[in-house]
């Protein structure tokens, strides 16, 4: 394709047109001129394709496609092959279905267990989420379909993710927040990136010229296009002069008008527009290898174009069931698992019956099949009772229902509970209130425990949930969300069949108040990043913290021993080398972690950091040589009087354990051709910082470099505003009553709906719309719509909402004047 050529036939109006989406899932073609309309679409746990484009918030009516395990449960299995593996698979799904672009993977920071997103990415640790999102990326790209890989960045909460402003230093956006971007974009080579909503340090995102031209383009050497999240363009002209190229999902005429005004007025150069119109060509031509390659694009039947083969899904979803093995937790056990085959075994939680295998949201996808635990025991034919307990897609106790089970519990010898959370507490569109399981499931649990009989807890949820009476529990397997085949997984691990092999990779708390960021997380639209660079398992093992679980830990149905620590150096890099031996009879599998320490050099830094880590198969007796490397520049710092990144010379500390607590080997590692560099802080800084903050210090300003507004004024309401803030006067309660009611409508009609698999999915489509309209702003509400919430709406909202009737109904009936057909006529040309 010759891409200049092409965009010198190219009219005003068509340059405008290819910059933003045609409708929610598809960009403009330009026939005539040989550009075909490009198909995004939802992962990244699936291939999620809406049957109909009715917009980007609408989840509930989608194709069939392999669900695979959640990106918090592939992290755990610390075995980042699959995550190529499914990048593949769904790659395959994608070049079936017609699909050029799959916007994933998420790799973002699980700064906080609150967020309700945190399903959708691999860690709190920066290692592990670039090197499972730069598989994830390869695997996909290996066919041809590109990746889309979001949320570009420090998009840390739900809540605000409309409005809210991430104030973050630049070392630890550096270290934590951008370096997993930055080794997936240097590594993976990914065809897109797409922008998060939020502010990164007062610019939005998609606007941010800092992050896109600057750190993503120039410094890492990024080649192809950046697109906003859908809804996430603040200001078109502004995002465009960035580096911001494509506007999803676009048909907004205000945003078409400030472009052709910028390029009249010299605002905007022509070339600027070019450029943009060059990278979603380029897209086009790197996303069309699958499609010339696959049969299926040749012509054929309408019916055969859009379906995928049976021989594709089964492949896929014993893929799913593989990974969801490799992957679950099997967080304490006092010999009671596996269960051994028994009378008077009593299951109780509709989770074993209605598999939690998924989080809600824009990644929620449509399986051919699911397999429950019921299912999957009894294919097996296990003895045993059952009892639902409670049910998961009701939000309101049902006492009845948790008295038969207790009633049952008196005459069981082991009972095993399966519980979690339900959609109604996590999910994409709004954070967790705490990390309480629901009350009907915790009081559940702790009656079952008062009957003194053996309780075995397999748990399905996307992130950590308080356990109070964990010491209470006789094993506790943790399946996160598995997955269409997370029942037979489930089944082969709680029978022995195969041991439990994957390992935690956050911190699993005690409640949220222990979290690294609990005192300012979700308090206000200007998120502090008080914590800096001690993120997770950086700040509790620095600070003493004891979490329930620590980062990294694991068990299996054997145990493992740890001998004949060798470290080595070969220029920059370092290996390390020890002896692992299966010591017990059961043949599993071990994820040996190399931590660095601190250097006690001229900055603070964390206690510990992952550097490396080798996941290993051992037969029960086998031993193996395990070897780990890393390169002298990851234990560099990022020193912010000189933005760059400095090795220090020095002794660090290498630790190699099974846990960031479980430390077998140690060894002293000493740099002496690094730089002595003075630090980059004032003393005060260093001393609030020499052990993990718990408050927001008041040196945190001091460490940003400027002054913040923590809690900016919420009236009188703005575009910017939440609908939440609107609640404020009599006119803005009744705008917020009538956008909630049409949402709550679609919510109350799906909960008298009979139980059904229909009913469960219109219920998570509802529910996540109902808790996140909340959250929107005008401004979003109106760049997400595709036109159907005009910008002049969106303006005069606020205007009526503060009290200016007359001003905001004007403004509200204001035409708005596509200037495509007009330039065209005109002939305005590059």
């Amino acid at each position: 394709m010759d891409i200049a050529r092409i965009i010198a036939r190219l009219t005003l109006s068509q340059k405008i047109a290819l910059v933003e989406g045609h409708d929610s899932w598809h960009t403009f073609a330009v026939p005539e001129n040989g550009i075909r309309a490009l198909t995004l679409t939802d992962g990244p746990h699936g291939l999620r394709m809406a049957r109909q484009a009715q917009g980007g918030f609408d989840v509930d009516d989608n194709e069939e496609s392999t669900a695979f395990p959640t990106s918090a449960t592939v992290g755990s299995s610390w075995n980042p092959a699959h995550a190529y593996a499914i990048g593949r698979a769904i790659a395959q799904e994608c070049v079936e279905r017609g699909v050029d672009v799959l916007l994933a993977p998420g790799i973002n920071i699980k700064r906080n267990p609150l967020c309700g997103r945190n399903f959708e990415y691999y860690s709190e640790d920066p290692l592990l989420s670039g090197a499972f999102g730069s598989q994830f990326v390869q695997g996909v790209q290996s066919r041809g379909v590109g990746c889309a890989v979001k949320h570009f960045a420090a998009n840390s909460n739900e809540n605000y993710r409309f409005v809210g402003d991430s104030q973050v230093d630049e070392r630890a956006l550096r270290e934590i927040y951008m370096r997993a971007f930055e080794r997936v974009v240097r590594q993976a080579h990914p065809y897109a990136v797409m922008t998060s909503y939020n502010k990164v340090n007062g610019v939005f995102a998609s606007e941010n010229a800092s992050l896109l031209r600057g750190t993503l383009r120039q410094e890492w050497g990024f080649d192809g296009l950046v697109m906003t999240d859908w809804g996430g363009t603040h200001d078109r002209v502004a995002s465009m002069l960035a580096g911001c190229d494509l506007d999803m999902p676009g048909g907004v005429i205000h945003n078409r008008i400030l472009l052709a005004q910028a390029i009249r007025s010299g605002e905007m150069s022509m070339e600027v527009l070019d450029r943009a119109v060059g990278r979603v060509l380029l897209l086009g031509e790197r996303a069309s290898a699958a499609h010339a390659s696959h049969p299926r694009a040749e012509g054929h039947d309408e019916a055969s174009v859009h379906s995928i083969s049976r021989s594709t899904l089964a492949h896929n979803e014993a893929l799913a069931l593989e990974v969801a093995k490799d992957s679950a937790v099997l967080l304490a056990n006092d010999g009671t698992l596996p269960l051994k085959e028994q009378d008077g075994l009593l299951v109780v939680g509709e989770m074993f019956e209605k598999l939690k295998f998924q989080g809600a949201g824009s990644s929620l996808i449509n399986p051919p099949t699911v397999v429950s635990p019921r299912q999957a025991f009894d294919r097996r034919s296990i003895r045993y009772s059952y009892a639902p307990g409670y049910r998961s897609s009701h939000t309101k106790p049902e006492p009845e229902i948790a008295r038969e089970a207790l009633r049952m519990a008196r005459k069981a010898t082991t009972i095993l509970v399966f519980a979690g959370l339900t959609d109604f507490d996590e999910s994409e569109g709004f954070d967790r209130e705490s990390m309480a399981l629901p009350e009907a499931q915790r009081r559940l649990i702790e009656e079952l425990l008062d009957t003194g009989k053996p309780v075995v807890l397999v748990l399905f949820a996307g992130a950590p949930v308080e356990l109070p009476f964990a010491d209470r529990l006789r094993a506790i397997l943790d399946m996160y969300l598995p997955g269409m085949a997370g029942g037979e997984a489930a089944a082969a691990l709680l029978l022995g069949e195969e041991s439990p092999r994957g390992k935690l990779t956050e911190s699993w708390l005690k409640t949220a108040d222990d979290s690294s960021s609990c005192a300012d997380y979700d308090k206000d639209e200007v998120a502090r990043y008080y914590e800096s660079i001690y993120v997770g398992y950086r700040c509790y093992d620095k600070a003493g913290i004891q979490p329930l679980f620590h980062f990294g830990h694991g068990l299996s149905y054997t145990a493992f021993s740890y001998a004949d620590l060798h470290v080595s150096r070969e220029k920059r890099r370092i290996t390390v080398n020890c002896t692992v031996k299966n010591i017990g009879d059961v043949d599993a599998s071990e994820v040996v972690q190399l931590y660095s320490g601190d250097n006690h050099g001229s900055v603070f830094k964390a206690e510990r950091e992952l550097r490396a880590f080798a996941k290993v198969r051992l037969r029960a007796g086998e031993s193996a040589r395990v070897s780990m490397g890393f390169s002298i520049d990851d234990l560099s710092y990022w020193n912010v009087r000189e933005h760059r990144w400095v090795c220090e010379s020095g002794e660090y500390p290498l630790m190699v354990g099974a846990a960031s607590d479980d430390i077998r080997l140690s060894a002293t590692l000493t740099i002496d051709d690094g730089e002595l560099v003075p630090s980059p802080y004032s003393q005060a800084v260093s001393r609030a910082y020499a052990q993990p903050p718990r408050s927001v210090p008041k040196e945190f300003e001091d460490l940003l470099g400027r002054k913040i507004d923590p809690h900016p004024a919420r009236w009188p309401v703005t575009m910017e505003s939440r609908l939440l803030d609107f609640r404020h006067s009599p006119m803005g309660r009744i705008l917020y009553r009538a956008i909630l009611g049409t949402v709550e409508k679609n919510y109350r009609t799906a909960l008298k709906m009979p139980d059904s698999l229909e009913r469960d999915s219109r219920l998570k489509n509802s529910y996540f719309i109902v808790r996140m309209m909340p959250y929107n702003s005008p401004r979003s509400m109106c760049m997400s719509s595709s036109g159907a919430f005009s910008y002049s709406m969106a303006k005069g909202f606020p205007l009526l909402a503060n009290g200016h009737l007359i001003a905001g109904v004007r403004t509200m009936l204001a035409k708005e004047h596509d200037p495509i057909d007009l330039v065209d006529r005109e002939g305005t040309r590059s």
